[in-house]
């Protein structure tokens, strides 16, 4: 992963032609919003990909984001932390801090499976007490959105597997993990990359193709997957998975390039290092997988599947497989 070419204009606006917000134009909106068009708020885009097609749907979900907001401003006052819509820099962690708090003591037990806008809102209204809200990217994008509105400044952190925000005041920085409720101002993050808050936008994308992925709608998975390296074409995760649909499409030199490309972008994925090693596996090139499977244990010596990909190269007596040490995800079925 590496940080993006899109810009982001101060206050959460990414650049997009709203006229284009139609059924089955949400590619034409990405494609917009990297050749800086016309602007449209995150809250808007996040919308957006969250499947509502209308203004009058983007404005009936705004009106839900306006009373959790609303609800918010009245513990403040509860705490007299009032101000207006911007509070001043020295005001911005102890906002974060309460917005955080808030949050949690609202929905106690927030970790769940929701990674849409519209559903962490809906689940965030829920009048169950312990009812779940969403997942990393789910907990990020309420609390980015509801922390534009207060006026904060916040960016996104995010490596192979999680995704975190920070919060800028000055020159100190505030790294907040929503699914501990212990995350507030958490520590070693020091292997996540720091992107614009826009690119919530790529990390719904990859959530919704690995969920379609799931469900056996690879097709749409790959679309997905397409959608989230065309609004960040430095999002490894993006090319790993979209690696995975071209061998499940047989095109094996395709995905072994995607591989290549997740690991020039982040060279501590071990996830595309199996990949790769299994891809080339596929090939006939044994010795690149071995290569491959070793790179991946070297990262993680705990990823038990690398061991078993290997041992089963080793077993099946392929040329120059003698010894070594694998990792992987399992693309292509592996035997007990």
């Amino acid at each position: 992963m590496s940080k993006t070419c899109c810009s982001e204009a101060e206050g959460g606006v990414v650049r997009a032609n709203m006229g284009l917000r139609l059924p089955d134009k949400e590619l034409a909106i990405l494609k917009d919003i990297g050749a800086g068009m016309a602007a449209v708020s995150i809250e808007e885009l996040l919308l957006v990909l969250s499947g509502i097609k209308t203004d009058e749907g983007v404005r009936f979900y705004q009106k839900k984001i306006d009373l959790i907001f609303d609800r918010f401003l009245g513990k403040c006052a509860g705490k007299n932390l009032t101000f207006q819509s911007k509070p001043p820099l020295y005001l911005h962690q102890e906002v974060a801090g309460f917005l955080f708090e808030y949050l949690w003591t609202s929905k106690p037990r927030r970790f769940g499976e929701n990674f849409l806008l519209t559903q962490v809102i809906d689940a965030q209204l829920n009048s169950g007490l312990h009812h779940s809200v969403g997942t990393c990217v789910g907990l990020t994008s309420l609390y980015s959105v509801l922390g534009l509105r207060a006026g904060l400044r916040l960016t996104l952190l995010v490596n192979s597997d999680h995704l975190l925000s920070r919060l800028r005041v000055g020159e100190r920085t505030i790294d907040i993990d929503h699914t501990d409720p212990q995350g507030f101002d958490c520590k070693n993050c020091q292997d996540f990359l720091e992107w614009p808050l826009s690119m919530l936008a790529a990390s719904v994308l990859n959530s919704r193709g690995l969920e379609n992925e799931m469900n056996g709608k690879f097709i749409a998975a790959k679309s997905d997957y397409e959608k989230a390296i065309l609004f960040n074409p430095k999002y490894a995760n993006a090319f790993n998975n979209r690696g995975n649909m071209k061998a499940w499409e047989g095109d094996i030199e395709g995905a072994i390039a995607d591989y290549s490309e997740a690991i020039r972008i982040n060279p501590d994925f071990c996830e595309a290092y199996c990949n790769r090693g299994m891809a080339n596996q596929k090939a006939g090139r044994y010795d690149e997988a071995r290569m491959d499977y070793n790179a991946a244990m070297r990262l993680n010596s705990n990823y038990s599947d690398a061991r078993k990909c290997l041992q089963l190269l080793v077993d099946s007596g392929a040329s120059g497989c003698k010894n070594g040490l694998i990792t992987s995800s399992p693309l292509f079925p592996l035997e007990d």
